[in-house]
């Protein structure tokens, strides 16, 4: 009880919570061996909780030590002695622009991350919004300027720019992101070509030093980022510096050499992150493919994993895109950039068809006809790269043609703040949550995963596929296995979820797009789904299904309203097995006196 409470206080000393839930079903409590059993082993995850836990508290204390060197470089740009080195290179931005942004850039009119600012000069203006803050701060919206090549398109670049540096380059906040910081130098390095073109030669000299100081600011934070994508964005942004910029052989070297060895650390065998997130894959692939082109141009030798990573976060991406291009929602992805992935899978080389399986990254796909379905089937990553992770195992997202019918909520690219934490719960994803609770636990000062399931099994024949997992053994000694099985045609999808264990509730649920419109039938066990299409698919349970709210969190203008599918359980010992099943039928003809469907604004 003692070294209970000491950790409890050292907890909260140090500012470290964790998500608190419910011990026990509200069924009723296991009882004699049953019940010593399961102490034993709640008592145990508990432990390995706040060890992990601490841990990571004791990991981030480190990178902050080391994240802010004293070196000659800092010294000088404190002094103000700091070199203008001549910019050898500019750097291909393969990002999609669009020239109407331009119009608005130089109108005053800044939209970033769903809110508008009308001002001359942004950085003055108050930040709506920290996600606002900065989509401006990264200066990506450059490549739009760049986009319109004109003139006045340039001199506006160069006129934000200015502002930006008067506000003082040098001094920026310490909580900025460092992969804010590399998205900028990569800006800039991209836009370099449409802004010193038309530029004079004391412009010319403030923009080579304030790159000089960033790419140095950024090398010396470089100890403190946390591992991760945002490490492979910040050593993508040095190494692309370093090959245009003169003067830098020995920050080559270095950034280099780092690079490939988190590309070797970071990329499973099968082009997975080890995050398990799908949202790194298509801006990693931008990053890299513009490196390769450097290193030719500079004749000099990458190092192998950027040839080798490329090649296989291509096959990848194509196996988490459902029918509409979106990439599934697992573990972090947001909102996805439809031109982004098409721009990126230009460049696949091999043009493949997705694999069936991604057991490195534990994740599997059914596809027959016009029907894909993704599914969870795999452990949380470790705790150091979960720091998005969600529990969402067994979770599934199922699309016909190029309409997405079910999904999980996803993770918020706008107001991310309010929705992170509840998006990564278990009832935010399409899968069953037992006993109220989330199958995975988040520790929510560092927003790390720190436990979850561990034993995942997939064993598939064809386009049948049976998973279990045992994420709320520790502490309720309930093991989930989803049993699914896809028509040859592609018509049907066939579900079976298992709840093995004490006596608890469970629900199922299947998150709808926003788009997707319930009708009730004469039974209260079916539900008839209509797609804007004109397409109807029934889903059908053996126990009574509900329409409830949900909400749709990753969608490009932000969070929208949708619908889910319930199908509650008040016991899993009366009601261990839940079958259910999405069948499509012919298209629905719309009368010519009925609205056509419109989306739901957004929230």
């Amino acid at each position: 009880m003692k070294a209970r409470n000491w950790l409890m206080g050292w907890k909260r000393s140090h500012g470290i919570q964790w998500v608190e839930e419910p011990e026990d079903c509200a069924a009723g409590r296991p009882s004699g061996p049953e019940r010593m059993r399961r102490g034993v082993s709640a008592a145990g995850a508990w432990f390995g909780e706040r060890l992990a836990g601490l841990r990571l508290a004791a990991a981030a204390r480190y990178r902050a030590l080391w994240s802010r060197p004293i070196s000659l470089a800092m010294i000088q740009m404190r002094v103000g002695r700091t070199p203008s080195p001549g910019i050898l290179l500019v750097p291909q931005d393969l990002r999609t622009a669009d020239p109407v942004r331009a119009d608005e850039i130089m109108a005053g009119v800044n939209v970033f991350a769903g809110r508008i600012v009308t001002a001359a000069d942004p950085f003055a203006a108050e930040a709506p919004t920290p996600e606002w803050a900065e989509a401006l701060a990264s200066f990506g919206w450059l490549r739009h300027l760049r986009a319109a090549g004109t003139p006045e398109a340039a001199e506006t670049g160069r006129r934000l720019i200015l502002a930006y540096l008067d506000r003082g380059d040098i001094g920026r906040p310490a909580d900025e992101a460092p992969a804010i910081a590399a998205e900028r130098i990569r800006a800039w390095l991209a836009a370099s070509g449409l802004l010193l073109a038309g530029g004079d030669g004391l412009f010319y000299r403030r923009f080579s030093r304030a790159l000089w100081r960033q790419v140095r600011m950024l090398e010396a934070r470089y100890r403190g980022v946390p591992p991760g994508a945002e490490r492979l964005s910040v050593l993508t942004a040095l190494v692309g510096a370093s090959l245009c910029l003169e003067g830098e052989a020995r920050l080559l070297a270095w950034a280099a050499k780092r690079l490939d060895q988190e590309l070797g650390r970071q990329i499973l065998a099968d082009g997975g992150h080890v995050s398990r997130d799908p949202g790194v894959l298509v801006p990693l692939v931008l990053d890299l493919l513009p490196l390769r082109q450097l290193f030719s141009a500079r004749n000099e030798t990458p190092p192998a994993a950027i040839l080798t990573a490329v090649d296989r976060l291509m096959p990848m991406i194509r196996f988490f895109q459902l029918g509409d291009g979106s990439l599934a929602r697992f573990n972090g992805m947001g909102p996805t950039v439809i031109d982004q992935v098409a721009t990126a899978l230009v460049y696949d080389d091999s043009r493949g068809v997705a694999s069936p399986s991604a057991t490195h990254s534990g994740y599997e796909r059914l596809g027959a006809g016009e029907t894909v379905v993704i599914i969870d089937a795999g452990a949380p990553p470790a705790p150091a790269y979960a720091s998005a992770a969600h529990a969402g195992c067994l979770a599934l997202e199922l699309s016909s043609a190029r309409q997405l019918i079910v999904m999980n909520c996803g993770a918020p690219a706008i107001h991310r703040a309010a929705w992170r934490d509840e998006a990564r719960k278990t009832a935010a994803h399409s899968t069953v949550t037992v006993a109220d609770r989330s199958s995975a636990t988040v520790l929510r000062s560092g927003g790390a995963l720190i436990a979850g399931p561990r034993g995942v099994t997939a064993r598939r024949s064809g386009l049948a596929l049976a998973t279990a997992h045992d994420g709320y053994g520790p502490r309720l000694g309930i093991v989930h296995a989803r049993n699914l099985r896809l028509s040859e045609t592609g018509d049907r999808l066939h579900g079976e979820d298992v709840v093995d264990g004490p006596d608890c509730p469970y629900v199922a649920r299947f998150h709808l797009h926003p788009v997707i419109q319930p009708i009730p039938t004469e039974s209260a066990r079916s539900i008839l789904l209509r797609l804007p299409n004109g397409e109807a698919w029934q889903f059908s349970a053996s126990v009574p299904v509900a329409v409830e709210e949900s909400i749709a969190l990753a969608m490009p203008e932000g969070p929208r309203r949708s619908l889910q599918l319930a199908v509650a359980v008040a016991s899993s010992a009366e009601t261990p097995r839940l079958v259910w099943q999405f069948q499509r039928f012919a298209r629905i003809t719309r009368s010519s006196d009925e609205p056509p469907l419109e989306p739901e604004l957004p929230l």
